[in-house]
Formats: C-alpha cells, structure tokens, sequence
C-alpha cells in the first residue's frame, strides 16, 4: 500500500496532480472497486470540520450565523447513541440559548440537584472550621458508609440556568436539527480523513490552501460506496433516516480556506501536523455505566461523592429517563490491553459500587452504556498549528470526565474561534485576530488540566478531611466549572483597561470574562428579560449604553450628541448599518438600560440608531430597557445616578472594552487595529 503520511515540515513535497494520483493509487492497491469508483470528486468550502462531535456541531451552528460554505465530516456512521458527556454547564447553556436551541435541552435534562459526600465511618474525618457538618450518622462502629454533606444547588448564583445533567448524543442531536431546520449543513456521516495537503507558507493568493482526501466508509467502517446518515429532524423515537448519496464514488477531495480538527483524543489532524502536546501520565483506571438503579441508597437522585476507605470510591450522577451514571474506581486497574478484569464489566461495576455503598443494597435490570478508561492529561502545544487550521475540543486537551468539563469546554473552543472566521471571511477583518484563538483558549485548557488533577486526586484520597477533598476543590473552583468566570487577557481584541477606557465605571465587570446577566425591563412592552438573552450569537457585536438617569441635567443631550457620533463621525458609521448575506445581524448592535421610570416621555426624542427602521419589518423598540429599581445598575457596579457607562461585548459576549460617553474615540481606535 502507498504510504501518503503527511508531515507538517513536509507539507509542499506534492503537487496537486501527485496528490490526487496518490489518492488513486491507494485505492487501486486495494483491488476492491471497478475503475468508475476511483474518481476523485472535489469541492470548494470556505470551512471544513473533521469530527461531528459536540466542538464540531458547535462550529457548524456558527459557521451557519455567517454563511460561510461549510462541510462536516466523521467517521462514525451516526451521532453519539448512549453514554459519554453528561452535563451541560451553565455557561454551555447561555451559549446554547444564544443559539436558539436551549429550550429542548431543559426539557430533555434532568435539573441540577444537590451534591451529598457519603464517607465510611471508619475514616477519621477531622472537620476543619466546620467544612464539614455532619447530617447523618449510622453504623459508625461498623465502617458503612455515611452522609458527612449536603450541598444544595446553586441554581441562579452564577448564571441563569443552573447545570443540566444529560447524555452527549443528545446534545449532539439539537444541534444537528438546529443545522437541519436553520442551514443547509449535513454532517457527512462515514467520511475518514485520510490526506491533508497544505502550503508551508501562507500565501494569501491561493484561497483555498487546505486539501483533504476524504474516503467513504460503508456502515461497518470499511471502505466502500459513499453512503450519508443523516439524522434529520426526529420524533421521540430518534429514528435513523439512511439514503444513499447522488455520488458513487468512494473518496471526494475537499479545498478549504480553513480547517478545525474536532477528531478527538487521537486527532488525526494533531499527529499529520505533528503537534506535541505537554502530557500528565500520572492517571488512574474508572470504570463507567449508565443504568436504571434498583436500590435503597436514600441520595440516589442526587450527585453524590461516595468514599470508603476499604472499598474504594465513587461518583453518582442523576440523568435524564431514570438513568444514573456511575463512575467506579478501579483499584485493581485494567489489563495491559486496557481490558477489565471481567467478563462480565457492567455487572462487575456494579458489585464494586455496591461495596462502596455498604449497608446499601445496588443492582439492576438495564444498563444503557458502560466503558472504562485510564486517560492522562495532554494539552496540545499549539491550538493553531498552521496559519489555517485549527485543533479544538479533545484534538486539543484530553482529561478525565470528574469534573464535567469536557463537553463544555470543547463547545467553549470553537464558539471562541468560529466567530473570528466569520469575521476574517465575510467581513474582511485582519486574520490577526485568529491568534487570539491559542492566546486566550489554550490557558484555559491547562487550568482545566490542573483542576482535573485536583479533583481526581480528591476523589482517591480517603482521608477525606484533609484540605484536598472534593468538596473544598469543587466550591473553589465553581466559577471556572460552570465556564463563567473564564477571562480572556488584553489582547487585539480585549482592550488594556490600564490605557484605554474607564472600567471603573462598571466596577462589577471584568474586562475579557463574558457579560454576568441580569433582568431589566423592556421598555416597549414591559416584560422582564434577562439583558444576555438579547445578546444572541448573529456576528454582531454589542454596544450597551448604560445612561444613568434620564432626568440628570444634559444627560437627553449627551445621549443625542452620542448617537451623532455613532452615526455619522465615528470609525463606526462606517461599518455596515443593516443585516448582511453573510452575517445575522449588522457589524454592531446598539442597546441601552436606563435607570429612570419607564414611563417617561423622553424616550420619544432618541435618534434612530437606538430605534432603527427596517423597510420590511418596521421599527425595532426592542433595544431600549428599564431598570426602575436599580438591581442591573447595581450588580454591573454603575453608578444609576452617574454619567454613564458603556460596555463593548464581542460577537461571543465577552466584554472587549467598558469607558464612559468621553471614551468614544478609543472605540474608533480598537476597531481600527483590525477591521
């Protein structure tokens, strides 16, 4: 067979016509297919996505926002069916919303619960400045277990939504029908990635610089005649809709503009680029299922942490149908083959757990899915390889899944990245911006890398009073695990505060993190909405005018003599006023929040940039919002009887710049570095 590996410091040694030959030759040294099924097709897109994973949906969603010509590829013949992820965090959920697509996801979920920690009572728990309380005390002589905790859900602490516990192929699935319903985008089901052919400079005069033969795999992974699976829409039953493709062919060659490898812990893209990754081996083997419990564990309903010191630890997680997952450490380990111990894994899993559980009782009848895994941490070295292409979600950062992150972070990943595509292709933005991309997301990824080594190091520790156990690495770290309190740094497109505007006018709002919500009025019709609801992900970015109080005086003036300047005088009046072909909504969005009653007259008299007029639809009064007792004022940290504030939110809503009505001219000077 020819070998065709692609090196990254290899990456000219072909011609195209060689290439293409290549991909004919190996085909033929298979001795499978007539000469009519040895065509090469090809096609031109601005995007490719290897990997119909959770990253890979998400990009796809995005990269519709913007219309920009998108193919998505997988091996796989379908979506995840069972098993994997499990929760969706609160910050996954508001980018969800943003999307449109959050509200079957909190149908299909079950909610966030409380988290219990159950500890054997022969472990010597020394409670430490009353961390721990304990509830519940039985067979303190014998070593059973018993409840030392109840935590109760933070639902609305930190984000409007709370945690939603559900398998990942359902996830996958609302995007899918999202793509179906909203874009022309088809995942590509049992489509391999075998060739990558890239320049080794970037030269802006080829377009479509990234080439990738793709092979068409029959439903059982083998090569054989192109063949789709697509999931469309579907009913409760999530039927699988298969229909043959209009192309016999059984490889197809995609140029792109661009790339995101979302292929997974062993990316093929990761090892054809030859990218290095910093790498933990330190790890320890768990074993995992799915099922319907049967049991009189009183927490069963609940998340809970569950340590005895002579058998060994375990997590539980309530799920949607009556599911619970289990996570069951493995103190024998797995084979040199990583295969268990058994012949039998999921009842095996469960005989253990029960041990755990003494003096409770554990068994079932249905087990959804089961696995078990011994995963070292790695971070890839660069989440930019190459000039046009990308690694997000596990291509990028592998872990363990103690913590719940996986799913969310790789969703974080390419939301973060595809909206500066958007802008680069349609919008014509300097591609400096796509530095950002490794710049802001990597750091991420190594916290996170560091908080799953806290976490499953709390996990195995019996002594469990010691400062290291899971409840004290969990509330320490609660913000970046729900993915609200992640901060980009200064960048091109996150501005110093320490030279350009006034960030204390919003002493609350950390430039770089994304825009807390709060509730405000809407001014035209009353209703109460959350302001973050209204920041949905159309490739705009946001321009929030916080006034103050409208009856200040001068305060009607500098607001007129404000939207002049957005209008007419600024770098801004410049930018696209409407919606575009190739984006949602226009290049800026402007809303504002005043504090004054929301009857007031004045309202009459503002410009049309905060009112705007569109020839089809009318006139949009859905910008303009009340906050009559202050609560928004109040938790950004404005002053509701100030001169104002302003707050820049980037098309993914993280704050870019905060300044007061005088710092307009630092806008024009942000927007230039890169428009």
């Amino acid at each position: 067979m020819t070998s065709l590996s692609l090196h990254h410091e290899h990456a000219c040694i072909w011609s195209i016509e060689n290439y293409i030959e290549g991909i004919r030759s190996f085909y033929s040294s298979t001795k499978e297919y007539s000469s009519s099924e040895m065509c090469c097709s090809t096609s031109h897109v601005d995007l490719l996505i290897v990997g119909a994973g959770p990253a890979g949906l998400a990009a796809a969603c995005w990269a519709a926002r913007y219309n920009m010509s998108t193919q998505i590829i997988d091996q796989k013949g379908s979506r995840t069916k069972t098993g994997h992820a499990d929760g969706v965090q609160s910050r996954t959920l508001e980018i969800l919303e943003s999307f449109g697509i959050v509200d079957r996801i909190l149908k299909q979920g079950a909610r966030e619960v409380d988290m219990c920690y159950w500890v054997s009572a022969m472990q010597q728990l020394k409670a430490q400045n009353g961390i721990f309380t304990e509830m519940q005390a039985m067979d303190f002589d014998t070593g059973k277990i018993e409840r030392r905790r109840r935590d109760a859900a933070k639902i609305g602490r930190m984000s409007k939504f709370g945690q939603i516990l559900l398998n990942q192929g359902s996830v996958e699935q609302n995007f899918i029908d999202h793509l179906c319903s909203e874009s022309n985008i088809r995942v590509q089901w049992n489509r391999r990635a075998e060739f990558l052919h890239m320049p080794a400079s970037d030269d802006d005069r080829e377009e479509f610089q990234i080439a990738v033969g793709v092979a068409c795999l029959d439903e059982h992974g083998v090569y054989g005649k192109s063949r789709e699976l697509l999931f469309a829409k579907q009913n409760e039953t999530e039927s699988l809709n298969i229909g043959d493709s209009h192309s016999p062919d059984p490889s197809h060659m995609i140029h792109a503009r661009y790339l995101i490898a979302c292929d997974g812990a062993h990316s093929w893209v990761r090892r054809k680029l030859n990218v290095s990754t910093d790498r933990d081996d330190k790890s320890t083997a768990w074993g995992v299922l799915d099922i319907d419990p049967i049991t009189d564990f009183p927490d069963i309903r609940q998340a809970c942490s569950v340590q005895s010191e002579p058998h060994g630890s375990i997590m539980t997680v309530p799920r949607e149908n009556k599911l619970v997952r289990f996570y069951v450490r493995l103190q024998d380990g797995l084979k040199e083959d990583n295969s268990p111990y058994s012949s039998d894994p999921p009842r095996a899993l469960v005989e253990m757990a029960e041990r755990t559980m003494s003096p409770y009782k554990l068994t079932y009848n249905y087990c959804d899915w089961w696995s078990y895994y011994s995963t070292a941490r790695q971070v890839a070295e660069n989440f930019r390889p190459h000039n046009r292409i990308f690694l997000a979600g596990d291509a990028a950062h592998t872990h363990s899944p103690k913590g719940g992150q996986g799913m969310n972070v790789s969703i974080q990943d390419t939301y973060n990245l595809v909206w500066k595509l958007g802008a680069v292709l349609t919008e014509g933005a300097d591609p400096v911006i796509l530095e950002t991309y490794n710049t802001e997301r990597r750091p991420v990824s190594k916290k996170l890398l560091d908080l799953d080594a806290r976490l499953v190091a709390a996990y195995e520790d019996q002594q469990t009073g010691k400062a290291s156990g899971v409840y004290e690495v969990r509330e320490k770290h609660a913000g970046f695990m729900a993915g609200v309190d992640v901060t980009y740094g200064p960048s091109v497109l996150v501005v110093n505060g320490e030279i350009y505007g006034t960030p204390a006018l919003a002493r609350n709002i950390k430039l770089g993190m994304r825009l807390p919500s709060t509730t405000v009025t809407c001014q035209c019709d009353g209703t109460s909405t959350h302001l973050t609801q209204r920041l949905t992900s159309d490739g705009s970015w946001k321009l929030l005018v916080f006034p103050a109080g409208l009856s200040e005086p001068g305060k009607m003036e500098a607001l007129v003599k404000l939207a002049d300047y957005l209008t007419n005088n600024s770098y801004l009046a410049h930018l696209p006023k409407g919606k575009d072909r190739n984006r949602r909504g226009p290049a800026i969005d402007v809303f504002w929040v005043h504090s004054s009653p929301r009857n007031t007259d004045k309202l009459l008299e503002l410009r049309l940039i905060f009112h705007p007029f569109d020839e089809v639809m009318g006139w949009n009064h859905g910008r303009v919002f009340a906050d009559e007792n202050g609560q928004a004022y109040a938790e950004y940290g404005i002053e509701g009887n100030g001169d104002g504030c302003l707050i820049l939110c980037r098309p993914d809503q993280h704050t870019a710049w905060i300044g007061g009505f005088e710092n307009m001219a630092d806008l024009d000077t942000f927007f230039s570095i890169f428009s």
